[in-house]
């Protein structure tokens, strides 16, 4: 099963195809990525170069053109002013033939003053309900339409019609008269529009005059003529020239219209604009801010484009915007041959790539088939044939290392072998285990999910494992003990130990029994914890025998007690009875008899108090009380009879903590100690040291410790015990009743001594960090 297949000596013919073919396809792979990254990066700088003669080429036309412009522009301005002086006596004169109401107008009367005028277009303009309608024109159509508010033309009726004079730039302002500049409309005409109102009419008179353009494209591509002459930019495809003071604002309404043109038409000046875009607006006011030119990437149709915004000011007389568009692909004609020639290099070498790597590829191989034969003996499990070495280079190295791994894979297989084996057993032993034992085993996830349960959880709780682990089957167990799952899971999660945890389960039958149950983390590859494992065990049995324990143990301990009773009240009953009978026979006792007898009765009130101590319930309304001051008061008592007996009470009280308690019976405890501690030291006195600490946060210790003769382990044994006292005077029950003051108190008493080296008593109490607020020892 393990070991190697047995297989016939393998003939070695040089075949050798798959892996010769695998190396040429590699060397050809390579190849050819290196000669298309080539093209690739080729073609990458042929685009970015013939972006950058573009933008050259564009930056250049529009230097060009700026310097070829300017004494144009000039030259059309001082134009522009006489064709307003014209205009302007041409609307007084309008004015003087039509009167001053606008509805007493003929339009005869217009058609024949613009005749007579050599006028364009003759309107007649009256504001209505806030608005400027156009109520007389020579221009067929025109009457009764209202002028769109888009500034400048319509802010330069308004200031016209308001104060009779215009302050908006890009135009000719006088008193009663406002021209714009030249004006390049859809038709291609370039006209001046001018507005005149001299506040006697009711209506604003608007003349349109057609001018020459002396900017417009040549009839050649990339030619544009300035007047007379002609300059030629290699690529241009449309310039575009406006008068930037007479761009609408933003928000203006005129920033653009529904078909995403821009509605530039008051603002054309010079050239045409055909390949509007939407971006056009934010270009032009972004260069004009920052002075510099800007060019963006486009497509006009199949057509690369270089769109340049340029500013342009003429002696600060006028502010223009130029849109510049160039093709970039006269620019890449050269560049895309060189990318076809170098292509076809490349091509050729990759057939002579194809050839020469096969080539190369069997004599590479040649040896390699040997070892590429040996491995797949070693995958079918044939470990004794070693592979020749014939040669010292890698070939050789690799062979060499081949057999290396037989060795070691004929040794790792015997040994796994040995290893699967001793696994197997171990699994059906852990099986056997975990199915035949009767405790129950059983584990979680980390949700409270059931994973697995063994038998002996079916025999102890009822349920069987399937049930619990269907959807919803936890749910039939009682919602506390759910609660003592999760608080056990988290436990574990929390690196808090979980053993021998008593408590209780239920089983199927509603019974409920005591189980003690120890939880481990179950961990996976990396360390994390899983799931949850535990081992619950039925304590109902050992339950039943600590109770009987318990019950024999309290009739014993009753009975030592009434026997103790029953001894110390019969001596003194005995006195009493002699002193009485020797009264009922007449004789007269003197008054030292009845002293003896009220001693006597004394000292039985004391034994029933004593005894009324430990049985009545002690105080359950604690208050704060200080250890420092109660252990002043103690030492402060007991220091006559400390002098008495030539004891030295040494105090060091270090802090002041605060404990929840009753102050007498505290005093009773700490007066009962310091007593004893005196009493143990009667002949050669010595120190009496009562020590007051806070090892710990909460906790306060009170040692009180003797220089007596010290007490046996025999003795040590049995403190506590009703009447047992080694004391010539005392009754055993001081001990007694100081250890049940303490424990009512939350606090544990504990006693160490040896024989000549004195007794030390150390009473721990919790301690409170506040005095109000805080919760109260209950009574045990």
């Amino acid at each position: 099963m393990y070991g190697p297949t047995p297989q016939a000596p393998v003939e070695e013919r040089d075949t050798g195809m798959s892996i010769k073919l695998k190396l040429s396809a590699l060397i050809f792979a390579v190849v050819t990525i290196m000669l298309a990254l080539n093209l690739l990066v080729f073609y990458l700088y042929t685009g970015n170069q013939s972006r950058h003669a573009a933008e050259r080429q564009l930056l250049s036309a529009g230097d060009q053109i700026r310097g070829s412009l300017t004494p144009v522009l000039k030259e059309n301005y001082h134009l522009e002013l006489g064709q307003s002086e014209r205009l302007r006596v041409a609307s007084i004169a309008v004015r003087a033939l039509i009167g001053d109401k606008a509805g007493a107008a003929e339009s005869a009367r217009l058609e024949e003053s613009r005749s007579k005028l050599g006028l364009d277009n003759i309107a007649l303009i009256l504001p209505v309900d806030g608005e400027m309608q156009i109520v007389k024109s020579t221009r067929p159509g025109e009457a009764g339409t209202t002028l769109s508010a888009v500034a400048p033309p319509y802010d330069a009726l308004r200031q016209l019609y308001r104060s009779r004079y215009v302050t908006l730039p890009g135009g000719t302002s006088l008193q009663d008269f406002w021209a714009s500049g030249a004006t390049v409309l859809d038709e291609g005409r370039t006209v001046m529009t001018s507005y005149y109102y001299d506040g006697t009419m009711d209506y604003l008179i608007r003349l349109t005059l057609e001018s020459s353009a002396a900017i417009r494209s040549g009839k050649q591509p990339g030619e544009l003529q300035l007047g007379s002459s002609f300059v030629r930019i290699p690529g241009l495809v449309e310039l575009s020239g406006f008068n930037y003071s007479l761009i609408p604002p933003p928000g203006s309404g005129g920033a653009g219209d529904d078909d995403g043109r821009l509605d530039f038409s008051s603002a054309l000046e010079f050239g045409s604009y055909r390949l509007a875009a939407p971006e056009d607006y934010g270009h032009i006011r972004q260069a004009v801010r920052s002075g510099e030119p800007i060019t963006v990437d486009t497509t006009i149709g199949d057509m690369p484009a270089l769109r340049g915004y340029i500013p342009y000011s003429v002696d600060n007389i006028r502010d223009y915007a130029l849109i510049v568009t160039i093709d970039k692909s006269v620019f890449s004609r050269d560049l895309r041959q060189q990318l076809l020639l170098l292509f076809a290099i490349s091509l050729m070498l990759v057939v002579m790539t194809v050839i020469v790597s096969y080539a190369l590829a069997g004599v590479a191989v040649r040896s390699l088939k040997l070892v590429v034969r040996r491995v797949n003996q070693l995958a079918a499990g044939n470990f004794s044939q070693p592979v020749t070495v014939r040669s010292n280079d890698e070939i050789g190295e690799l062979a060499s290392s081949v057999n290396v791994m037989a060795t070691s894979l004929d040794s790792y297989t015997n040994r796994l072998k040995d290893s699967a084996e001793e696994l197997r057993r171990t699994k059906e032993y852990l099986e056997s285990l975990v199915t035949h034992t009767r405790d129950a085993i059983h584990s979680y996830d980390l949700r409270g999910g059931l994973i697995s349960a063994n038998r002996a959880y079916e025999a102890m709780f009822g349920w069987t494992e399937a049930e619990l682990k269907a959807p919803g089957g936890m749910a039939v167990l009682p919602e506390e003990q759910r609660c003592n799952l999760e608080r056990m899971i988290e436990s574990v999660l929390l690196g808090v130990p979980w053993v021998d945890a008593e408590t209780w389960m239920q089983t199927r039958d509603g019974r409920r029994i005591d189980v003690s149950t120890t939880a481990s983390p179950v961990r996976d590859q990396h360390g994390e914890i899983i799931a949850v494992s535990c081992i619950t065990r039925d304590m109902t049995s050992r339950k039943q025998t600590e109770e009987l324990l318990r019950r024999a143990e309290k009739l014993s301990i009753v009975g030592q007690l009434a026997a103790g009773v029953a001894h110390e009240i019969r001596n003194p009953l005995t006195t009493l009875r002699g002193f009485v009978q020797m009264q009922l026979e007449g004789k007269t006792l003197a008054p030292y008899y009845h002293t003896i007898m009220l001693a006597e009765l004394d000292r039985i009130n004391f034994i029933v108090s004593e005894f009324l101590v430990l049985a009545k319930p002690q105080a359950d309304r604690f208050q704060d009380c200080r250890l420092k001051a109660i252990l002043e008061d103690m030492a402060a008592l007991i220091e006559p009879e400390a002098l008495l007996n030539d004891v030295r009470v040494r105090m060091e009280l270090g802090g002041d903590p605060v404990v929840a308690g009753e102050p007498n019976q505290l005093k009773q405890v700490f007066l009962n100690l310091m007593k004893n501690g005196i009493e143990a030291m009667p002949e050669r006195g010595g120190r009496l040291s009562v020590t007051l600490r806070c090892p710990l946060p909460g906790q306060a210790v009170v040692t009180i410790r003797d220089e007596g003769v010290g007490i046996s382990e025999e003795q040590l044994a049995r403190l506590g015990e009703p009447f047992y006292t080694s004391k010539a005077k005392g009754n055993g029950l001081g001990l007694m009743v100081s250890q049940r003051i303490v424990n009512n108190h939350g606090g544990s008493l504990v006693v160490r001594s040896k024989i000549g080296e004195g007794t030390e008593v150390a009473v721990s109490l919790p301690a409170l960090e506040t005095s109000a607020g805080l919760p109260r020892p209950t009574s045990a």
